[in-house]
Parts: structure tokens; sequence; C-alpha cells
């Protein structure tokens, strides 16, 4: 018996890190009890396994995450966690279980204000205005790589990104697809001040975080996620999130 997997079984329980931030549908809780996407996909590796689990919510952000499992505190750690340079330094990363394009949540006339009639395209490629991501998440290391030229603003949360891109503090907000498109989704009246941009050529690849000694249990999980058959999209992730609005 593989030592990681071992420890395990022994103790009879999946340890899963989950950022305390909750992020319907993909983790959150009702009526104390974890739920969503992810949290099934762990609820799945935990039955295949044969052991009970138990979710550590004690992070407070996505690189808090692979922190706790670095250090041992847990098993795995999920909470749509993109796979990133700097987080391969600390831990081991599954293969993708699904992938989101990355976006742009745009102030109309604060971006009117920096393109000065050029086209779009030549203005967001070389996108060089005030641009907010989260704090201690992977969309700092992407802004930095994908908008070297940008002037960005690191935020606590993406609540606050987005009530700062529509005050026109900053011109735009960095994220992926659903949680741009949501925002839109969620007040429609938005769009006279407010636009998405996707980009089809970059995106985050969701994986679950493992120890980065504890190589049987990385296999493990990438064949458990290669036998197992989801069906995700955007559209099924915007409806229900409004669903759960």
């Amino acid at each position: 018996m593989a030592p990681d997997i071992g420890r395990i079984l022994a103790r009879g329980e999946l340890v899963v890190a989950m950022n305390r931030v909750n992020a319907y549908p993909f983790f959150y809780e009702r009526d104390g009890v974890p739920m969503g996407s992810d949290v099934e996909l762990m609820r799945d590796l935990a039955k295949e396994l044969k052991v009970g689990i138990r979710f550590d919510r004690s992070p407070k952000t996505f690189d808090g995450v692979a922190d706790l499992v670095a250090a041992g505190g847990a098993d795995v750690g999920v909470s749509r966690l993109a796979r990133t340079l700097a987080r391969f330094q600390r831990v081991s990363f599954s293969n993708p279980y699904f992938k989101l394009n990355h976006a742009l949540l745009i102030n109309r006339l604060a971006f009117a204000k920096l393109a000065h009639d050029r086209p779009i395209e030549k203005v967001i490629r070389g996108f060089d205005g005030s641009l907010g991501v989260m704090r201690a998440s992977a969309w700092v290391e992407f802004a930095r790589r994908n908008f070297p030229k940008a002037k960005i603003v690191e935020f606590k949360s993406w609540r606050d990104v987005v009530d700062a891109v529509k005050r026109g503090e900053i011109v735009a907000g960095y994220r992926d697809e659903y949680e741009a498109r949501l925002v839109l989704a969620k007040d429609p009246s938005l769009t006279l001040t407010l636009r998405t941009v996707s980009f089809d050529d970059a995106y985050s690849d969701l994986a679950v975080a493992v120890g980065i000694r504890d190589t049987a249990l990385l296999a493990y999980i990438n064949e458990f996620l290669a036998q197992r058959r989801t069906d995700i999209s955007i559209a099924r992730l915007l409806a229900a999130a409004k669903a759960g609005i």
C-alpha cells in the first residue's frame, strides 16, 4: 500500500482544504452543509476510497488552500483552484477537471477614455490601464503575465473589484468568464455601463491540489478524474447560479 493513500485509509477520512468564502455553485454551504460541484467531486473521491470526508474551510484565500495542503494540513485542496507556476512550487496538481476562459469586466466609459478611438482588440492586447484582481489569488500571476503594461490593483475580494469597476475607479476587473458574465446576469441593467470581453486563448485549468510528495494519491486522482464523466458548461453554471440567487 502506498503510504500517502494508506494514511487516508488508516485515518478513515479524506481531509479537503477549501476556501472559506463561498463561490456558488462550485462550493458553498447550505444550513451548515458543504455543497457545490467541487464538493460533490471530493465526495465522489472519498466514496471511491471508501472513507469519510472532512472539509477544512480555514483558508481565507485561494493561495491559502494550496498552503494548507503544502503544510500537510489537508490531503487535497479544491476551491475552483487554478494551476499556476507559483503554486506548483508548493504543491502538485491533478489533471484539469474543468477549464474557464479568462475575461475582463470593463467599465465602458473608463475604457472609452483609455482607447481614444483605437480598435478594442488593439487596446486590450496592449492594455495599459488599471486592472483589478483579487489579492492572494491566481489572477495576480495571470495579470502580470498576460497584461505586463497594466497598472495592477489588488483587492480583498472579487466583490471589491466589481464595485471599483462600477465606480470607474479602475478600467477593468480580471477573472474568469463565468464570474465576469455572472455580474451582468445578476443585474442586466449594468450592461449600460459595463461589458465583458472573453479570451479563447487564455484560460484557467481547474484542478485538485495534492501534497508534493503524495505521488500515488496524485496518480489515483488523475485516474479517478479520467473515469468520471462531467457535463459542465458556462451556460449551465450561470443558470445554476441565477437559480441560487
